[in-house]
């Protein structure tokens, strides 16, 4: 059969995943700072264009307040509004009225003001209320009071920003520094999960790895020690040596497939179309023949409809079915333990679909639902990562999927694996595959 190979798909590694999360992070922090300055910038102008509005205002109306009774309700409803601090002094200094600045206007009293107008010494509190007006010159200059019409200056207006603007000004900072906190933490808390996911994925792997190679090293075993009981001499006696170091051939492969299995998992494989059947058959057949030496009182029967070359890689596949296999065996608890195993060619949605159901203890709700879990396992001993390894090879591999479409406790599993079949894998009859056995 003329076979075509597929062209694997570039996959990022799990190492490139999480460079892009994290400058994804970056970017995302630092757009939202941008937008923050931003938006707080633009509040600050326009909280700076209202209060020298307010301050112009006052400028100009201080003088007609004090002399038109008409403007006096306006003066004093927009200066009982007023929430950024402002400081009204005369050309020589002396406050003459202030807000918001931390001193009530009771607190000093006209005689002080008087004084120091008129003797130069100055209270504290007027010192005070004087270093308040220099600060806020620092951020605005100060506006000029004067009559209309008339050019001498009466005196300046000081006026500041309000305290929400000031505590915006801080926002931006304020959010990448907690963002830089969770990040630290996010970091560690990442850091601390993924050593635990490492520490049990080796165990699971360690796991798997003598799950994997038990059942040829326990066959061994086996033929060695009808090796040392044959007699010697004889057609007979040789004739069964044969027969025995050809099925130690059969072990020692699958050793070597065991470690091309594993050093499959580090990249994609390329796939190429064949006779899956013959694989299926070929990892049945194997435990077919092992099933006394694993002391399990198990049938194993088959049923291959006819289906259309596959694309698929033969050792990655065959692990596949050895792994769903193996689980069945172990999950036998009745004197006579079924495992099915069957091909079928859905041709409505393009894949074929291997089954592989059996009389076992079946599963929870629970233990279903984690079945593919990395390191989850029913039992003491054995898998804690074939399923997973299962899913990875059909999904990521082989671009098909795995799932557990029955399951009942003290009734048995059903597993069920769908591979795709693209159009050009299509002849114009579906008419290989093996009969039921």
């Amino acid at each position: 059969m003329a076979t075509r190979q597929q062209k694997p798909a570039r996959a990022l590694r799990p190492s490139h995943y999480k460079i892009y999360i994290f400058l994804a992070i970056v970017l995302l922090t630092v757009a939202l700072v941008v937008h923050s300055n931003y938006v707080i910038g633009r509040l600050n102008a326009e909280s700076r264009s209202l209060c020298t509005v307010l301050a112009r205002f006052f400028a100009v109306s201080t003088i007609q307040a004090a002399e038109d009774p008409m403007v006096r309700p306006i003066f004093r409803e927009v200066a009982r509004n007023i929430t950024f601090p402002l400081v009204v002094t005369d050309m020589r200094g002396i406050p003459r009225a202030w807000k918001e600045i931390g001193i009530p206007p009771e607190s000093v009293p006209d005689s002080l003001l008087e004084v120091a107008e008129s003797t130069g010494r100055l209270a504290p509190s007027v010192k005070r209320i004087q270093e308040i007006a220099r600060r806020l010159d620092r951020v605005n200059r100060p506006i000029a009071v004067v009559r209309l019409g008339q050019p001498d200056t009466l005196g300046l207006i000081h006026y500041g920003e309000p305290p929400v603007v000031r505590q915006l000004r801080w926002l931006p900072y304020l959010e990448f520094g907690g963002i830089l906190l969770l990040l630290v933490f996010g970091f560690a808390g990442f850091r601390s999960l993924m050593t635990g996911e490492q520490r049990l994925l080796w165990a699971a792997l360690a796991k798997e790895t003598a799950h994997q190679l038990g059942t040829p090293l326990s066959s061994l075993m086996g033929w060695t020690a009808l090796l040392r009981d044959a007699p010697p001499g004889g057609e007979r006696p040789r004739a069964r040596v044969e027969e025995i170091a050809a099925e130690m051939d059969r072990d020692l492969d699958r050793l070597n497939k065991v470690a091309s299995r594993f050093a499959q998992l580090g990249s994609l494989p390329p796939l190429r179309d064949g006779d899956l059947t013959a694989s299926v058959a070929a990892a049945v057949g194997y435990f077919r023949s092992r099933l006394p030496q694993l002391g399990s009182a198990v049938t194993i029967e088959e049923r291959y409809d006819p289906i259309p070359p596959v694309p698929f890689h033969p050792q990655l596949i065959e692990w596949v079915v050895e792994n769903l296999i193996k689980n069945a065996i172990d999950a036998a608890d009745k004197p006579a333990g079924r495992i099915e195993v069957s091909l079928a060619w859905v041709q409505a949605e393009r894949v074929v679909r291997l089954r592989v159901s059996d009389n076992g203890r079946g599963m929870s709700a629970e233990e279903r639902r984690r079945a593919f879990d990395a390191g989850f396992s029913t039992k003491r001993r054995g898998w804690g990562l074939g399923l997973a390894l299962v899913r990875r090879v059909v999904r990521e591999y082989h671009r098909g999927s795995v799932s557990i479409v029955e399951s009942v406790p003290g009734k048995g599993t059903t597993v069920l694996v769908s591979l795709p079949v693209p159009h050009r894998s299509l002849p114009e009859r579906a008419d290989s595959g093996s009969p039921s056995r």
